[in-house]
């Protein structure tokens, strides 16, 4: 494999992605002026001047548009074209994405550790009694120390029962990295070292701070599917994994904003499509440079190796649960969700490809690898080891 041909390959095709992810936002913009033009024209020249406030005269207003756009494109921008409603539904476009984005940068201010909270992170005490959490902390450790790195700070995602880690920050003193409770528990030591190391090199690179940037940027662009959730369910966060809008104990709908919510949700199925291909693009060629660094970093090309060849055997891969993973998706050492579009929107490239890449003998079959119990029996066992040794420091008898 030829690393440093790798490396500057990826390194080229990285600065062209990054302006076209800005090229894509400039796209976003245009398509929403566009619909927001559109939907003016509808109210402008409705089709029954005494019922324009009928609501199926908007839509049947909106079928014939939609045909007469199809059939008379040109002309119909010509008849929709002006420069007034088009400056300000930009404005009005623009100005919620900036007030996203700005929000965003304050919630993640604090770097690495912030992002580790909002997945649901636990910090690892460096002297933990825990044998498998100091086995990861010496590998960070070492790493650490191997790179030139200050000692990031090491979190452990308790309800993630798939193999999967992280590594987030604006700068290299806020770092911190992250892995699932599957990565400590499943991966041996030459296997965590080798995922570490791929973490550490998205540190070296720079590949944290761009992704911070993305994750960013990204939560401007989706606010038309933010301002939906909190019109149809009274907050931004995002489902959990096996919500319902049935579930008895969620809030109930406001079914007077539904319609409001679908209009934002129809816009935001406009833009996230987009800007997850593009950040897709940009990610997948700087995990192979992390792929092909960390080999190079290690001289162990069987522990990374052996990392994937275990995450391609898990049942859960490495899927995670919380809320928040489809937006962090671009951190993770592999996919945290299911692909969709046949790979189309995927964040990294395939586990057999990234495996040829490491060793071209590789045949293609996965080793079966045991799920390990469910999360809420991992993060209730957790929570009782910490009471009990909580108790134990300070002397309380437990209660019989």
């Amino acid at each position: 494999m030829d690393f440093f041909g790798q490396q500057e390959r990826a390194q080229r095709q990285t600065r062209l992605l990054i302006w076209l992810f800005g090229f894509a936002v400039l796209i976003v913009v245009s398509i929403l002026s566009l619909v927001f033009a559109s939907i003016v024209y509808v109210f402008r020249h409705p089709l029954f001047h005494e019922a324009w406030w009928n609501p199926m005269t908007v839509v049947i207003g909106c079928f014939f548009f939609l045909a007469r756009f199809l059939v008379h494109p040109f002309h119909t921008l010509e008849a929709i074209w002006d420069p007034s409603v088009v400056l300000w539904t930009a404005l009005a476009t623009l100005v919620p994405i900036l007030i996203g984005c700005l929000y965003k940068r304050h919630l993640l201010a604090e770097g690495g550790p912030a992002v580790a909270r909002l997945l649901g992170g636990r910090r690892v005490d460096p002297e933990t009694p825990d044998l498998d959490e100091k086995k990861l902390c010496n590998v960070v450790s070492e790493m650490a120390i191997a790179s030139g790195m200050p000692q990031p700070e090491v979190y452990v995602l308790d309800r993630e029962r798939g193999i999967n880690s992280f590594a987030a920050g604006h700068t290299r003193e806020d770092v911190a990295i992250g892995v699932t409770f599957g990565c400590v528990k499943l991966l041996t030591r030459d296997e965590l070292q080798g995922v570490i190391a791929h973490e550490f090199n998205h540190v070296l690179n720079g590949d944290t701070r761009l992704n911070m940037r993305l994750m960013t940027l990204a939560h401007g662009l989706f606010w038309p599917t933010i301002v939906g959730r909190i019109l149809i369910r009274g907050t931004s966060e995002a489902p959990e994994m096996g919500d319902s809008i049935f579930d008895e104990n969620l809030p109930q709908l406001n079914q007077a904003m539904v319609p409001f919510a679908c209009f934002f949700f129809v816009l935001g199925s406009i833009t996230s499509p987009l800007v997850r291909w593009i950040k897709s693009m940009i990610c997948r060629e700087r995990e192979w440079l992390a792929d092909a660094a960390a080999v190079q970093f290690t001289r162990n090309p069987p522990g990374i190796e052996g990392a994937l060849r275990k995450i391609g055997g898990l049942l859960k891969q490495g899927r995670l649960d919380n809320a928040h993973a489809e937006s962090a998706s671009h951190f993770y050492f592999v996919n945290c969700v299911h692909d969709s579009w046949f790979g189309f929107q995927s964040t990294h490239p395939p586990l057999p490809k990234r495996i040829l890449k490491i060793d071209p003998q590789f045949d293609g079959a996965f080793p079966h690898i045991l799920s390990l119990p469910s999360q809420d029996a991992v993060y209730d066992h957790r929570y009782e080891e910490s009471v009990r040794r909580m108790r134990a420091e300070t002397a309380v008898p437990e209660e019989s």
